[in-house]
């Protein structure tokens, strides 16, 4: 026989073993997979074995695994879940996986021969996995040679069986999407278990596997141990664990499971647990060096925030409160530095290993997140031991004080501020919006706890990671029954786990603040008293409260006597900018808030109308003259929040400069703003006490306020006429930012705002904290306003019938997007958010890509735009720009039809 000459031999045939991973992108991967670095699956299943057997080392995960479990986990069941997550990749010894990393020819080849007939979805490796799972008997040898039986036993009984199925599944729906039994029935050939490839045959790849395991693992398979008793709560968890621990293992990077990390076979597991147990520490997943060093030093109140604490921060440090606390208090009374401390409090004593610090809106969230980090560089001074920090808002790349930036190939995000690689793993968690919650101390956005809940992608992963930390949810309040349905529905699961939570407002009711507390109310350690005492009316204010009782707290600052009138100017831009006119002349500073961002522009555009463009009272970022919305790109909203808090908050307290600011609800929380006087929108009284929070906020600034501001003034816009009933009629109020299609869709809350605005009678001035709370439960408390509704006859009954039995409806409808964690992992039918949803949480908006950087009016580079899926009704698929033209004002372009402008006032519709 002739031997082949070099330049005609075939390439030498890979070894007959599944692989994991390979390096994707690399020189040798784009010639020709089969010579790329790889992994093999035995290598890879043990990396992500390793971490999930590392995270149930630490404490609390052990801890709150076993308050789901309802017992304490055993050795054994620690070893057993650690070979179930072993085995979440067992779809990648078929063969359809397989072929995708031998040469193209050969795979080419395989897939022709078998695509056709039985589809696609066998080059994947979580659906392919039914056959071994399945009833079919055909498939016998394929279940012997992975000894599926063997693990299945591991339940006992018939059911029990059937629960060791579920968990296995969970753990091979690490991708984020479950995989039921139900999914199991499908009917078909199957060629990636039985067709083999170059050589490999799938079933020897799946004895592989079960011999790896049996041999790092022996006690997970010893004979004659007690059955694997899993309660579905720790199931569902469980699917979260593995999850992260995949994203961890899948990690090539040098400092995480490179591909020359050590041998790829069984020798593999020791060097991989230690390396996993390293990670954990280099990410701060893992911190107890972090809690000894607390401990050690346990700084005080004054000595973290350099003041000393008020009562109701006292309150919020106590170790006898419950697992779910509420604080109420007024804008501007430290309810912060009172989360800050209860987490601190809870870290030092072992209760919880993170922080998770929710606000309402991304501009609240972005503010925050600076006092966070301001606050862990105090309590953790040195660096060697200090919890990692994530802004975990969607389009900002913010970590640990540094910015990110998303310009190196294959999405990698560069770090240029961080020189230390030893530090690369504590950025982790910041680089995908899906890895937010593994930091151990982010700041975000309500949407992404609710995401936790509902059927989205991955919604276990940001549900397990959280369970080890204090939830703070900032600016609760009961407005919206659906959102209000959700957080109920995660607090829930949160608390039956044994984690703490902590929801912080202004102003809620006793009727919201009694449901709020009910959340976790069958969990243990002795919490399941009934709350409904909590909802009197008459609670004290300020107050701390559990589920067990409140606790009065001392005002924080002195009291506010809020003069108020009411003027007819809700469609009058032009008046609001004469009296506007008036204020700056007078040297004061204003605060315009109005409750659309149309209505926002145009009092913005009437006043500088009024004063002109070029007056030094407007406000502006680098000169260039701007108001204050949520509808302009990150990077320049980003510089409009530092310019808010320049002009209008602490560092300009003690100047006389007059100034105007025009905004919407974005100014309402979180940012620093002090004004002198206040012009408002009427909304709900809640709102309203919530936006007086930003009305004389600094003592400092009230030795400097010009004459005739010296007392707190709000002039509150209302419609014309006083008879609201007409605004009942859907599309009457349309313009106003009241009634229906609009945030404050409840006429009857406005209604009894507006009569409590009127009482000069009993209430001549509002004595601000003093009054909140009978503020509130005369203005927002259901009962009363259904009362409201009966003495005023004519439509608002009905009225009152709707918007109530829509609270009631939308309550309702959260409940089939619930990720149940106490339901059987095989009921729940996964369905997609819906478009209603995605805008409740604010997940609507389309990202605009520019087709080349722009800078923007406010100097800011921008590549993109975020536009609310409402201004392009038409779009179908992804955005196009049909049309785009730059000018030195702004930008102009057309995408689906509709025209857009940004320029120095936001983005708008033309």
């Amino acid at each position: 026989m002739q031997t082949p000459s070099p330049d005609t031999a075939p390439p030498p045939r890979l070894p007959p073993e599944p692989w994991g991973k390979l390096q994707r992108g690399s020189p040798q991967d784009l010639a020709d997979p089969s010579q790329a670095p790889r992994l093999s699956l035995v290598a890879h299943c043990i990396d992500v074995a390793a971490v999930v057997a590392a995270l149930l080392e630490l404490p609390t995960w052990q801890a709150r695994l076993g308050t789901l479990a309802k017992r304490r986990l055993s050795t054994l069941d620690l070893s057993r879940l650690s070979a179930l997550a072993f085995l979440h990749d067992v779809g990648k010894a078929g063969a359809g996986f397989y072929s995708k990393g031998v040469a193209p020819d050969l795979a080419l080849a395989w897939r022709q021969r078998n695509r056709v007939v039985w589809g696609s979805d066998q080059l994947g490796h979580v659906a392919v996995v039914a056959p071994l799972f399945a009833g079919d008997a055909s498939f016998a040898p394929w279940q012997q040679a992975l000894g599926v039986d063997e693990v299945l036993a591991w339940g006992g009984s018939q059911s029990g069986q059937m629960t060791v199925m579920s968990l296995w599944l969970a753990s091979i729906s690490h991708h984020g999407t479950p995989l039921t039994v139900q999914d199991l029935d499908k009917p078909g050939g199957h060629p990636s278990w039985i067709v083999p490839i170059d050589g490999y045959q799938p079933i020897q790849g799946l004895a592989r596997l079960a011999a790896a395991v049996r041999q790092i693992l022996p006690e997970a398979f010893a004979l004659d141990a007690p059955p694997l008793l899993v309660e579905p709560a720790l199931l569902h968890a469980f699917a979260g664990l593995v999850s992260l621990a995949d994203w961890i293992g899948s990690n090539t990077a040098q400092g995480f499971f490179p591909y020359d990390l050590g041998p790829q076979d069984e020798t593999r597991w020791p060097i991989a647990r230690q390396r996993a147990r390293d990670v954990l520490v280099a990410m701060r997943v893992d911190l107890s060096a972090a809690r000894a060093d607390l401990r050690q030093r346990s700084p005080s109140f004054f000595d973290l925030f350099a003041k000393p604490p008020r009562d109701m921060q006292r309150h919020a440090g106590q170790a006898d409160l419950g697992p779910l606390v509420v604080i109420e208090a007024e804008t501007g009374s430290g309810k912060t530095e009172a989360a800050l401390w209860r987490f601190k409090t809870l870290f030092e004593a072992g209760e919880v290993d993170a922080l998770c610090f929710l606000l309402p809106t991304r501009v609240s969230a972005t503010a925050i997140a600076q006092r966070v980090q301001d606050f862990v560089e105090t309590a953790f001074p040195d660096k060697a031991f200090r919890p990692n920090t994530v802004l975990a808002v969607p389009g900002y790349l913010r970590a640990n004080g540094h910015e990110g930036d998303k310009a190196l190939a294959g999405f990698e995000v560069l770090w240029p501020d961080e020189t230390d690689a030893a530090a690369k793993p504590m950025y982790w968690a910041a680089e995908h919006s899906k890895r937010y919650f593994a930091a151990a101390c982010a700041t975000a956005t309500i949407d992404q706890f609710l995401l936790s809940v509902l059927q989205a992608k991955h919604a276990h992963l940001r549900g397990t990671v959280l369970l080890r930390a204090l939830v703070v949810v900032d600016e609760v309040h009961a407005s919206d029954a659906y959102m209000t349905a959700l957080l109920r529905a995660a607090l829930d699961r949160h608390v039956r786990a044994g984690g703490h939570g902590l929801l912080m407002s202004a102003t809620l009711t006793g009727e919201a603040r009694a449901s709020l507390l009910r959340a976790g109310q069958k969990a243990s350690r002795g919490w399941a008293q009934p709350v409904d005492a909590l909802a009197a009316p008459d609670a004290p204010y300020p107050c701390v409260s559990d589920a067990r009782q409140w606790r009065a707290c001392a005002r924080a600052a002195p009291q506010r006597r809020i003069h108020r009138e009411c003027l007819p100017w809700m469609r009058d831009p032009a008046a609001i900018a004469e009296r506007v006119a008036g204020v700056v002349a007078a040297g004061a500073r204003v605060l315009v808030l109005r409750n659309t961002v149309a209505q926002a522009v145009a009092t913005q555009v009437a006043i500088e109308a009024r004063l002109g463009v070029g007056h030094p009272a407007l406000f502006g970022v680098q000169g260039v003259v701007a108001l204050h919305h949520g509808r302009y790109a990150f990077e320049d909203r980003r510089q409009l929040d530092l310019a808010v808090e320049q002009a209008f908050g602490k560092p300009a307290a003690t100047t006389g400069a007059a100034r105007v600011l025009v905004g919407t609800q974005t100014l309402e929380i979180s940012l620093d703003c002090d004004a002198d006087l206040m012009i408002t929108d009427i909304v709900p009284i809640d709102v309203l006490l919530q936006r007086l929070g930003r009305l004389h906020r600094h003592r400092e600034r009230d030795a400097h306020r010009p004459a005739g501001f010296a007392q707190p003034r709000v002039l509150v816009l209302t419609p014309a006429e006083r008879d609201l009933s007409p605004l009942l009629k859907p599309g009457a109020s349309r313009g106003l930012g009241i009634g229906s299609r609009s945030a404050y869709e409840n006429l009857l809350a406005i209604e009894a705002t507006w009569r409590l605005l009127d009482d000069f009678a009993r209430r001549p001035e509002w004595l601000i904290p003093d009054h909140n709370r009978e503020l509130v439960e005369a203005g927002a408390d259901t009962a009363r306003l259904s009362v409201l509704a009966e003495e005023l006859a004519g439509d608002w009954p009905a009225f009152a019938q709707q918007i109530f039995g829509k609270r009631s409806a939308q309550a309702g409808q959260a409940a089939p997007l619930l990720v149940r964690w106490d339901a059987d992992w095989n009921d729940g039918h996964w369905s997609d958010l819906g478009d209603e949803v995605r805008t409740r949480l604010g997940l609507d908006g389309v990202d605009i890509d520019l087709p080349e950087p722009w800078l923007s009016p406010l100097r800011q580079t921008l590549t993109r735009l975020a536009v609310p899926r409402w201004m392009l009704p038409a779009l179908a698929g992804l955005p196009q720009i049909e049309h785009l033209q730059a000018d030195s004002q702004g930008l102009t372009l057309t995408v689906s039809g509709r025209q857009l402008r940004y320029d120095r006032l936001g983005l708008r519709l033309l």
